[in-house]
């Protein structure tokens, strides 16, 4: 399988719960909906009420996003791993809108790869970020990173993307 179909597989995989613009969709003010240099961004908003009784009894809001950017490449280098991790979490970090019902926004890069060259398999689990806001009270961030690398099958991942390993092994196993 190739990085195209892999690419693909993963887009319709999120589109069932995720929204997904892809590069060159525009805003009404004609700005691009997703940042350079990604070929997709997909974004799922989880937003819950707490209430007692009835909701204008309301006693918390409970609100989780993501925000997952994708990119396909011929070849993966550590420079350009480095610009995507730096521009996916800035990018992301960006939209984090928090307040005292914000629970979490998270961050996510998806990159695949026809071939990694020497260094990406060291870099990947060195990649960590998170945030938290007035000490956790305004929830937190955390960034989760998976690299594909096509030819091979080869999956790997920071710490915190371990728990996207099963599902990106069975969108690319279909």
């Amino acid at each position: 399988m190739d990085k195209e179909e892999i690419f693909e597989k993963l887009i319709d995989a999120y589109a069932g719960y995720y929204n997904i613009e892809r590069a060159g969709d525009k805003t009404e003010e004609g700005r691009d909906k997703v940042p350079e240099p990604f070929d997709a961004l997909g974004f799922l908003a989880n937003e819950a009420q707490q209430y007692f009784l009835v909701k204008a009894a309301g006693i918390a809001d409970v609100n989780s996003y993501e925000y997952v950017y994708f990119k396909k490449c011929r070849s993966l280098d550590p420079d350009m791993l480095q610009e995507l991790d730096r521009t996916a979490w800035e990018d992301g970090i960006s939209r984090v809108r928090p307040y005292s019902g914000h629970k979490n926004t998270d961050v996510a890069l998806i990159v695949t790869a026809d071939e990694l060259t020497s260094g990406v398999r060291e870099a990947v689990p060195a990649y960590r970020h998170s945030k938290n806001y007035k000490l956790g009270l305004y929830g937190f961030s955390n960034y989760r990173l998976v690299v594909i690398e096509a030819r091979s099958g080869l999956i790997l991942t920071n710490r915190r993307g371990k728990d996207l390993r099963d599902f990106v092994t069975h969108i690319t196993n279909k």
